[in-house]
């Protein structure tokens, strides 16, 4: 267990190092050397955990998405399949809020990374909540269409927002509260 969060902490330490560096030079340009100077960890360390630093900002990736979906999660009874649909709406903004920077780091040095994480931790989280829900039979469209399309609407505006920030959360909250009509959860 104690050696478990070593390593945690050695990896945690590493992906932060290499997203500060990011800040300022493209992963090109950043060495090993370099990351683990800010890191304080020793290259071989480094070498321990991951195989070069792409493997390192996938580890950083694969972090965000675990915490974009248990933060989307936490709550598991709603008193309609909109509430649920709203709910995960203002949790997955809340968190994109909180890691804004991040999001816009990772998004000026790869676009179709941001896309992806994006996309799949919205689309797990919701057949999370799906599973955990009794909606599921009350959909006039069928389920696949309305996930496909929350999902496509998820990314490129939460993308959008990111680069652009035209919108308040609160307002993006409405719209999609807007979007998301009751009749499409009407039995047919």
């Amino acid at each position: 267990m104690e050696e478990d969060l070593r390593v945690k902490r050695t990896k945690k330490l590493l992906t932060l190092a290499l997203l500060e560096l990011m800040q300022t030079s493209p992963i090109e340009k950043i060495s090993i050397n370099e990351i683990c100077d800010k890191a304080m960890v020793h290259r071989a360390t480094f070498y321990n955990h991951f195989q070069d630093k792409n493997d390192l900002l996938n580890c950083a990736l694969d972090e965000l998405e675990e915490d974009m979906f248990e933060s989307t999660i936490e709550r598991g009874d709603y008193s309609s399949a909109k509430e649920m649909y709203t709910s995960l709406i203002v949790k997955f903004l809340d968190f994109v809020e909180e890691n804004k920077e991040k999001f816009k780091l990772i998004l000026s040095h790869n676009d179709e990374k941001i896309v992806s994480l994006i996309s799949t931790t919205v689309k797990r989280s919701l057949r999370y909540l799906i599973s955990r829900n009794k909606y599921t039979e009350d959909y006039i469209v069928p389920l696949n269409i309305i996930i496909d399309f929350f999902i496509g609407g998820m990314t490129f505006i939460t993308l959008d927002w990111i680069q652009y920030n035209l919108y308040k959360k609160e307002e993006l909250v409405q719209f999609f509260d807007i979007l998301i009509d009751e009749k499409l959860f009407k039995a047919k």
